[in-house]
């Protein structure tokens, strides 16, 4: 019978992982680095060789990708969120201060003193076609916010994980975004 990963060694694996990409700067490398160190990882006796006690060998790069390091960079991407407000980015962006009506999820809907509605929705750099998915999915949801007659901005505020994107890259996605009357604030670590 196969042994059970117990709480306590999970939290002491995921602990030690956070660490390790901590000193490593994970969120800040490429896709090609992360995928060495995720090697490493599985081959770190401290990580790796504790897991191989439960799970397959080839089970144990996705439990540390999937398990533990999505977790780590979601909370990494929380960290910069915190940092930058809805309110902040309307603030930056268009020049204009905003209440906050409503929060769902990672889209936030806020009026200024003159009645403009925002609908800022959060997400990364790579997904950014999600952020705006669930900007336009709230506005077709909540009916009730959106008065007929009344325009809305749209802004997406992008976390960029990755120090590897560039200017260019930034330019593409605001440029395609602007076409469609969308505007991107990018949110760097």
């Amino acid at each position: 019978m196969a042994k059970i990963l117990d709480n306590k060694k999970a939290a002491n694996i995921k602990e030690l992982v956070y660490e390790k990409a901590d000193k490593y700067d994970y969120i800040n490398r490429s896709r090609v680095d992360n995928g060495k160190f995720m090697t490493a990882l599985v081959d770190d006796p401290d990580v790796g060789g504790v897991l191989s006690e439960y799970l397959d060998r080839d089970k144990i790069r996705t439990y540390i990708k999937d398990g533990i390091l999505n977790a780590y960079t979601k909370s990494r991407k929380k960290e910069i969120l915190i940092r930058n407000s809805p309110i902040d980015t309307i603030k930056k962006i268009y020049s204009i201060a905003v209440t906050d009506i409503q929060t769902v999820g990672d889209v936030t809907v806020c009026r200024s003193n003159d009645g403009r509605l925002f609908v800022v929705s959060n997400g990364t750099f790579l997904k950014w076609e999600t952020a705006l998915r669930k900007a336009l999915e709230l506005i077709a949801r909540e009916a009730k916010l959106f008065v007929k007659g009344k325009t809305y901005e749209i802004c997406l505020q992008l976390v960029v994980l990755n120090k590897g994107i560039t200017d260019g890259d930034k330019s593409l996605i605001t440029d395609a975004l602007e076409a469609i009357g969308v505007k991107a604030r990018f949110c760097d670590g």
